[in-house]
């Protein structure tokens, strides 16, 4: 038993309170919302867009190893605020879209508090050397470089000289 518990401590994150606030603050807003108006969860192609948006957002950024906490704060919650300040100026009702979105979020939350957690990458213990640039590079230029280099430096010469004689012929 004393194992069994290790184990829940090694896996318990702070994820699971935030989720289950999420999940319950969410659903008590948005059939609060459906109490007061039947209709409030009728919604129309802007405000199911933005649901949308939000919700795929933050799945999206979980989805690509961003943490649960930092997807919310840096992905939602942005996304949240532009939505709250459309429905002002649109008219639409902000509850029953806010509503399902923490309801969406929570739900995303409880199955990642379970995961353990990542460990950040520990640093190399001293950094490989690298070249200074007048040093040259470890690997030899192509070969095809090396004949672009001396076309280029012939070519450098070449109109130089053309120079330097066109003013000598005009002094």
């Amino acid at each position: 038993m004393a194992l069994q518990t290790q184990k829940t401590a090694i896996r318990s994150s702070g994820n699971l309170p935030i989720a289950l606030v999420l999940l319950v603050g969410g659903a008590l807003l948005w059939l609060r919302a459906a109490q007061r108006t039947p209709s409030a969860l009728a919604m129309l192609p802007g405000v199911d867009g933005c649901l949308t948006a939000g919700v795929v957002g933050v799945l999206l950024a979980l989805l690509h190893g961003i943490p649960y906490r930092t997807a919310l704060v840096s992905v939602a919650v942005p996304v949240v605020l532009i939505q709250l300040a459309v429905s002002k100026i649109a008219g639409f009702s902000f509850l029953p879209v806010l509503g399902i979105e923490l309801t969406a979020f929570g739900l995303f939350g409880l199955p990642l508090s379970r995961l353990p957690r990542r460990r950040a990458a520990s640093a190399p213990a001293h950094a490989p050397h690298t070249a200074p640039p007048h040093e040259a590079p470890s690997h030899p230029a192509p070969p095809h470089a090396a004949h672009a280099h001396a076309a280029r430096a012939q070519a450098t010469h070449a109109h130089a000289a053309h120079s330097h004689a066109a003013q000598s012929s005009s002094s």
